[in-house]
């Protein structure tokens, strides 16, 4: 039988993965597969009060509890260096627990992948359930990066991985930047599943418009060889459209946000690459929780 692995990075959402957990189990109860949930505890400030009664479907359910707290990404890193080091072998499932990553879309995934247990799939937002602040800065968002980079990045953490690809992914650290971008700049050849993007569970997001923000650059950041390559190109442009006149203000314009733009993810990647988190992330793992046999 295949193994399949759920792996949950998680800060504070208990409350959330108390009703997320449950679902999970009655969504899997037909599907007869061999499914454990790990969840990466990212060093929470609030108690963990998991508490499950009868989980039919999951043979079992463990905490990574982190000594420090080293945000979303990084935690999913985490997670997969676990899995590797635990010679894991199998499917696996990332994805948030907040339940906007509809765990309806569990079975779509796990039937794609018993096509090819080997192809990368990712779920690809067809529509948010947002304030009409946050959609606006997504379109914006998503209009820069594919200016930057030309990738359309339309899919977040919500994905599935097989183990023999463990190496490649953590072969080099731009999963500690963003595990999507990774994925979209590694696998080239991926399967789509469409899914909406549902609301939290419950409570409210934790996430502020500025990390939202550095969240976006360390995206961009990840493809900053390619990015810095279309900023020569569209300042080459912007001097062909002022007739070579290097003082007009529109190529002055251009020359100064891409010079800008540049140096901001330059600095952030580098500041990434020289953090100590990342030099060796088991070493953050306090101990792990089994919370059901």
């Amino acid at each position: 039988m295949f193994k399949y692995v759920i792996l949950i990075p998680s800060f504070n959402d208990w409350e959330c993965l108390n009703l997320l957990i449950p679902k999970i189990n009655q969504i899997l109860k037909n599907t007869n597969e061999e499914v454990d949930i790990l969840i990466v505890n990212d060093a929470s400030t609030k108690k963990n009060n998991l508490s499950f009664k009868k989980m039919s479907s999951l043979k079992k359910v463990e905490v990574l509890n982190l000594r420090n707290n080293v945000k979303n990404q990084i935690a999913i890193a985490t997670g997969l260096n676990f899995l590797k080091k635990e010679k894991f072998q199998g499917g696996i499932i990332v994805m948030d627990g907040d339940g906007q990553d509809d765990p309806e879309y569990l079975v779509n995934i796990i039937k794609e992948s018993k096509k090819n247990t080997e192809k990368i799939i990712t779920i690809n937002r067809t529509k948010r359930q947002d304030e009409i602040k946050f959609k606006v800065l997504y379109q914006i968002y998503l209009f820069l990066s594919f200016l930057l980079t030309f990738k359309y990045l339309k899919f977040g953490v919500y994905s599935y991985i097989h183990s023999k690809f463990l190496d490649k992914i953590l072969s080099t650290n731009d999963i500690y930047f963003a595990y999507a971008a990774s994925i979209a700049k590694h696998f080239k050849n991926r399967n789509t599943i469409f899914a909406p993007r549902k609301k939290r569970i419950v409570g409210k997001s934790q996430t502020s418009y500025i990390d939202l923000i550095f969240y976006a650059l360390k995206i961009i950041s990840v493809f900053r060889n390619q990015v810095l390559f279309n900023s020569m190109i569209f300042v080459f442009i912007g001097l062909l459209l002022t007739n070579f006149k290097i003082y007009s203000l529109f190529f002055l314009f251009i020359l100064i946000f891409f010079l800008f733009f540049n140096i901001i993810i330059f600095l952030l990647a580098n500041q990434i690459n020289k953090s100590q988190i990342i030099k060796d992330t088991l070493i953050n793992i306090e101990n792990v929780e089994n919370l059901k046999n």
